[in-house]
């Protein structure tokens, strides 16, 4: 997307939307998706169930990877490279590949579905709507947010349904 595009899309959700509602909304997505986690490692927890070690160990393992090669790429971000403030509240310099919102959101989405196939559905949906409004909010490419959607859906295969 190009700085034009990043304006056009800002303009937009600015005028549509309203930066106070998005900046709600995306602040709401990861409560939801924080709650619905720790819900489910309580249920498990409860139930006495190994199947919890899975649901801590694996979204961790993966944020903490998504961490350091984020910081060791240190790709630039939107308003960096065409001078823009963003819509969120953002001053971050690099650390833009991959997104680790919509990292975050999809790992923990795709371990609460191996658990509860509709509350995972939900969180796939919210977080497909985070990475929706990190993009037009001026904080991530689009190629960021696939590319943690993308890390967390083959995680979240491997770790929580190929190998149970």
């Amino acid at each position: 997307m190009t700085g034009e595009g990043y304006q056009k899309c800002m303009d937009w959700t600015e005028k549509y939307i309203g930066i106070p509602f998005v900046r709600i909304l995306v602040k709401l997505l990861t409560a939801i998706t924080a709650i619905c986690y720790g819900l489910t490692v309580l249920w498990l927890i409860i139930q006495r169930d190994i199947w919890v070690l899975r649901i801590l160990v694996i979204p961790a393992v993966g944020f903490i990877t998504v961490s350091f090669f984020r910081k060791w790429l240190s790709a630039s971000r939107p308003y960096e490279v065409y001078a823009f403030t963003p819509l969120l509240e953002k001053d971050t310099k690099g650390n833009s590949f991959p997104s680790r919102h919509v990292f975050s959101n999809m790992i923990i989405a795709m371990a609460v579905l191996s658990v509860w196939t509709p509350a995972g559905f939900f969180l796939i949906i919210c977080g497909i709507l985070l990475a929706i409004l990190r993009v037009i909010t001026g904080v991530h490419f689009p190629k960021d947010v696939i590319a943690g959607a993308v890390l967390a859906a083959v995680l979240g295969v491997v770790g929580f349904f190929l190998f149970n």
